[in-house]
């Protein structure tokens, strides 16, 4: 069974779920996180989470997908008046280069088809630059992390719409919106369709901390544990303090609306589609009254994103949005298929190699066993020929000697030696073809036992055959003579002298029968 792990390299904290799949699908083996960091050198603080997650065991897979963390990414939109594949690669290019600010050289891309209107294909395109994706890689392969798929983070939740319960919903499209700690994801596509829609900007819970520091004038950690132990917004406030603490609480919210506002309506504009519902993970969804807020704000009902019943077990159902990315991952990493997203920014120079390092390290395994087939093929062969060749050369000998023995000559070729010995000069050709015996089995293998015939008297010639007989009707004296006439060498079968007996118990008859056969069977026969 294949391991699959999906890897959220978050700013806050990386979390990690692991698959493990199964005869119907899989199962949820291992979820886990650790707090990164939040002074000091991003790939080192990284670097140091990836190092102490890893250690606590438990993570060796497969396949490993992760999503490009921070803001490195960019996002573009595109139409190009093609539906074929081979034309949108060609195409692109040259219309992504006119909307980058630097050379396309410098940059990695990838796209996927959001939709398809008026025989145009409307394109989600991610781009990253090269120095950013090899230094992550870079750290990645320090720690012999190697994953196959590097993706758009907000693509990754195509494969878990189908996963969060909205199989009785109508089909109008749905938001998942990611609110991580320096950067939000937005994805909008219909519950069971490919993605529409997707963005990534910066904002997130780092705001809400940093408008609780200048609140209550405290210092940065101090925030963080007050945001996540008592913050709270809408009606979830409860306490003086939490009410002292709202009005920050939602003036950090307010970048993030800003945004997503933007996103929704340029999604409108571009699909003449409405938003109908906007579901929230991420670690910022954990605070209070949020879902209530966002409604408020947004205009559009809100929801946490409920996910699958299965890693309740693993992840109490409060803490579920901080790993739905990490999930969302996993099952990037187990999808297949038409419906699965492409998405997967290893291109290029940058393409994964694991599978064909495996594959060339068993290629001289592989060479030595192809080569002891041939020879082992070669050397039967060789066998084989041998044996036949011998036998051949016993068969002609054999037949020397027979043709010696009748004609007197030898002959070593069996269709030279045949005719030879079928010709007329042969002794073969002295045997008879027909003899008195061979007729008189004839007539009494052909009488039809159901006619009751007793021959009372045969001639048996070469050339005619005479017969008396009796049987109990005159229908079964027709029944021998149409029996009769059917062999092939009785050309002509005449009846005569047909009556009955005295008594009436049986009638008596006589048969003619004339003999000849077709292609001189009788010009040699002998008596």
């Amino acid at each position: 069974m294949a391991r699959v792990l999906g890897l959220d390299l978050g700013s806050h904290s990386v979390k990690a779920v692991l698959f493990e799949t199964t005869m119907r699908g899989h199962q949820t083996r291992t979820v886990t996180a650790v707090l990164r960091a939040q002074e000091g050198d991003r790939s080192e603080t990284l670097r140091a989470a990836l190092t102490e997650l890893f250690s606590r065991g438990g993570l060796s897979a497969d396949q490993i997908v992760i999503s490009l963390p921070g803001q490195t990414l960019a996002t573009h939109s595109i139409v190009l008046p093609f539906l074929e594949t081979k034309k949108l690669e060609q195409a692109l290019p040259f219309e992504l280069e006119s909307q980058l600010p630097f050379d396309l050289s410098e940059v990695v891309y990838d796209y996927q088809v959001a939709a398809v209107r008026e025989k145009k294909s409307e394109l989600l395109v991610g781009v990253v630059r090269k120095e950013e994706l090899s230094t992550l890689l870079s750290v990645l392969d320090a720690l012999k992390i190697d994953p196959r798929i590097v993706t758009h983070p907000a693509i990754a939740y195509q494969n878990l719409l189908p996963h969060l319960g909205l199989a009785a919903d109508p089909p109008d499209p749905i938001a998942v919106v990611d609110i991580g700690h320096e950067r939000t994801c937005v994805c909008i596509a219909p519950p069971h369709g490919p993605v529409e829609f997707a963005r990534t900007f910066s904002g997130g819970g780092r705001d809400l901390t940093r408008a609780l520091m200048n609140g209550l004038q405290l210092s940065f950690p101090e925030a963080e544990r007050w945001k996540e132990e008592q913050g709270a917004v809408a009606s979830a406030v409860t306490t003086a303090d939490q009410r002292r603490a709202e009005s920050a609480l939602v003036r950090g919210l307010q970048p993030v609306i800003r945004e997503l506002r933007q996103s929704f309506k340029a999604y409108a504009a571009r699909s003449r589609k409405q938003v109908s519902r906007v579901l929230l993970c991420g670690g910022t969804a954990r605070l209070a009254g949020i879902v209530e807020q966002l409604t408020r704000d947004l205009g559009i009902p809100c929801a946490l994103a409920a996910l699958p019943g299965e890693l309740t077990a693993k992840v109490p159902v409060d803490e579920q949005p901080t790993v739905a990315q990490a999930y969302a991952l996993a099952l990037r990493g187990m999808a297949a298929g038409s419906k699965a997203p492409r998405f997967n920014f290893r291109r290029g120079e940058f393409a994964f190699k694991g599978g064909f390092d495996f594959a060339r390290g068993k290629m001289g395994r592989l060479a030595a066993f192809a080569a002891t087939l041939l020879i082992l093929a070669v050397a039967s062969g060789i066998v084989q020929n041998t044996l036949l060749a011998r036998r051949e050369a016993q068969i002609e000998d054999r037949i020397c000697e027979i043709t010696e023995a009748v004609l007197k000559k030898c002959e070593r070729d069996f269709t030279v030696a045949k005719a030879a010995l079928q010709g007329a000069e042969s002794p073969a050709a002295q045997v008879p073809k027909l003899s008195a015996v061979t007729l008189l089995a004839e007539v009494t293998q052909r009488i039809p036992p159901s006619s009751k015939v007793q021959i009372e008297n045969i001639e048996v010639g070469l050339e005619r055959i005479s017969l008396r007989a009796s049987t109990e009707s005159t229908k079964s004296v027709d029944e021998v003579t149409e029996a009769l006439k059917k062999y092939e060498c009785f050309s002509e079968v005449q009846q005569r002298k047909v009556e009955r007996s005295r008594d009436g118990s049986k009638v008596n008859f006589g048969l003619d029968i004339q003999v000849q056969c077709p292609n001189g069977q009788e010009e040699t026969p002998q008596g």
